[in-house]
């Protein structure tokens, strides 16, 4: 038991990190004040520019894929993927993003970091996830519309490549944490047309 706290508290630790904010703070800006308040690479995008915004979504991937990864590849038999310690582990990086302990329990929306994630789990779906989404923002111009349509079709896909049902939970648990509830705000935006669109900002 004490070797599966230790791994759940790193992986705790290193998704929590909260890149954003710190880019942020090396180029004079503070995301949690700034646009959306989010430290994601959405409100990266506005209050810091592109460059900043890439850096921030490759960050935020990796730390939602890497451990993961590694615990699939290597710990497989101390861990198995049909577990439901599994399950836990992989909405572990999720929470972190959002909830992160080196910012007061603040965060982001928690897509980029979910894809990452994904990423390790099944890199079919994630690639899927990711043309569903770019296509949704292409047409809208909503980052946000992009989550709010493709996460939704997750737990479908998963299902569809026989993944186990750990997996499988998680994509619905992780849709659930990610539109309706880290999404709210975006998505009553939305119906009210208030939501700035890639690239805009916002002082919501």
């Amino acid at each position: 038991m004490i070797p599966k706290i230790i791994i759940f508290i790193s992986v705790y630790l290193l998704a929590a990190m909260p890149f954003g904010y710190w880019i942020g703070l090396l180029l004079g800006k503070d995301l949690l004040k700034e646009g959306s308040k989010s430290t994601g690479a959405t409100n990266a995008l506005r209050v810091l520019g592109k460059k900043p915004a890439i850096a921030v979504l490759v960050l935020d991937i990796l730390k939602g894929y890497l451990p993961i990864f590694i615990v699939e590849n290597y710990l497989t038999n101390f861990l198995p993927k049909e577990s439901w310690i599994f399950l836990i582990l992989s909405l572990l990086p999720i929470i972190a993003h959002s909830k992160s302990v080196y910012i007061g329990f603040k965060g982001g929306k928690s897509s980029a970091t979910g894809l990452g994630v994904l990423l390790a789990l099944n890199p079919l779906v994630a690639i899927m996830t990711i043309i569903i989404w770019i296509s949704t923002v292409k047409l809208s111009k909503y980052s946000s519309m992009g989550s709010i349509v493709a996460i939704p079709f997750v737990p479908v896909w998963l299902y569809l490549f026989h993944e186990p049902l750990s997996v499988i939970s998680f994509g619905i648990i992780a849709f659930i944490y990610i539109v309706p509830i880290k999404h709210r705000t975006n998505i009553a935006r939305l119906i009210a047309g208030t939501e700035p669109k890639v690239g805009e900002v916002s002082g919501a």
